[in-house]
């Protein structure tokens, strides 16, 4: 005997158990679960309750300054593109300095500060580089040179164009709105932690280092502490205690003074350099590793090692393999790429943010290296066909709703 078949009423997918939609969006992807959110009211009220467990890096991709929008690619599609439009005049011409999540911390030409969320539009606005905070006051003269004040002293005979914001970092929380920006100020010989969270009234700093001693080579904030890289080789963690960072570790090694920056590579070859950055990365259990970028002067190929500290003897040991893990440069920070389409495991996704000497990126520079075979992939080779891009970096979009 044949039975009808039912009836397929499209109403039925507003109908599925919570549980099942839950695990429905923890397995989905950041473009798949912002489709998911749009099928219908309890989709989207359910997807306010889930958050997917798969962190897949995108590029994001500012164009030259007065254009008010950006270009998003997906790993998991590698010849499209999504671009994010009329972000605003201010946005257009505002310097993008960090990511977290779905969140941009932004300058302004001006030196103003905002955090903008690059999907829902909201805005923070944080307090001017040009303002007093501690001991610090950065004016600006009629020429529009900036002169830098620690306890009442001007350094008048070199006021600056511009004020460098050097290591910015961000981190966000999408629910509670809890914020805070960190980023390094130079002035003289000393090195400046600048930072500001939600509540505070104003921007603060620390005095971290005198450059005679030990400067910053690079920082991470991660887990609500500040983990930071200096010349010596060495990491210290800073954590908050009340209103100030105090420091809660530190390592103690034998470095290498000739470890960063540009060395002669052949006197014969003429003037060609290796040109070495060092970056900082602390990986989802909290270890800290040395990542060094390498790349000759006449080349557009670039090489990576790898470092971890050895608690034996104080040293850091080469390191081959990152197992279910891939670093986000960009970042500082690694993720699950076990089992997820889109991730290579074993990989470091890098774009070329952070160079010296003159050095300029191109798309060459964006690209994944692979750990085992130790060879540059480059996942988007036509990518100055969408857009002539300033500047390129890896995240992870934050897909919960915000």
């Amino acid at each position: 005997m044949n039975y009808p078949s039912p009836r397929f009423d499209g109403s039925s997918w507003s109908k599925l158990p919570s549980d099942l939609l839950n695990m429905v969006f923890e397995r989905l992807g950041f473009a798949d679960f912002q489709r998911a959110k749009s099928v219908c009211p309890s989709w989207l009220d359910a997807s306010t309750q889930s958050a997917s467990k798969n962190q897949i890096p995108w590029l994001i991709m500012f164009p030259e300054k007065g254009k008010d929008y950006c270009l998003l690619f997906n790993s998991e599609e590698k010849e499209k593109a999504y671009r994010i439009k009329d972000l605003g005049v201010e946005f257009a011409n505002s310097h993008c300095l960090a990511i977290y999540g779905s969140w941009l911390f932004m300058q302004d030409p001006r030196y103003n500060l905002y955090i903008m969320n690059l999907f829902t539009r909201e805005r923070i606005n944080l307090p001017s580089v040009e303002s007093q905070f501690g001991r610090i006051k950065i004016e600006r003269n009629v020429d529009d040179l900036f002169y830098i004040k620690i306890d009442d002293e001007y350094d008048v005979e070199y006021p600056e164009r511009h004020i460098n914001i050097d290591f910015p970092l961000l981190w966000i929380d999408d629910k509670t709105k809890h914020y805070v920006v960190i980023w390094s100020i130079q002035y003289r010989q000393y090195q400046y932690l600048v930072y500001y969270r939600k509540g505070d009234n104003w921007l603060k700093h620390a005095t971290y280092c005198s450059f005679d001693m030990v400067g910053i080579v690079d920082m991470v904030y991660k887990d609500h502490k500040i983990y930071l890289y200096s010349t010596t080789s060495d990491v210290k963690v800073l954590e908050f205690f009340g209103d100030i960072p105090r420091q809660i570790f530190e390592t103690q090694v034998n470095y290498d003074v000739l470890a960063n920056g540009v060395r002669r590579v052949r006197p014969e070859l003429g003037n060609v350099f290796h040109i070495k950055n060092t970056h900082l990365v602390v990986t989802m259990t909290g270890e800290t590793l040395r990542v060094d970028s390498i790349i000759r002067s006449d080349s557009d190929v670039w090489s990576f090692c790898i470092y971890q500290m050895d608690s034996s003897n104080s040293k850091w040991e080469k390191l081959t393999s990152l197992g279910d893990e891939a670093i986000l440069l960009d970042q500082g920070i690694t993720v699950l790429a076990n089992a997820i389409e889109g991730v290579n495991r074993n990989s470091i996704y890098f774009s070329g943010v952070q160079f010296q000497y003159g050095y300029v990126s191109s798309e060459k520079d964006i690209c994944v290296f692979n750990l085992n075979t130790q060879k540059v992939e480059r996942p988007y080779r036509n990518i100055s066909s969408f857009i002539q891009s300033c500047d390129a970096r890896w995240f992870v979009p934050n897909i919960t709703r915000t």
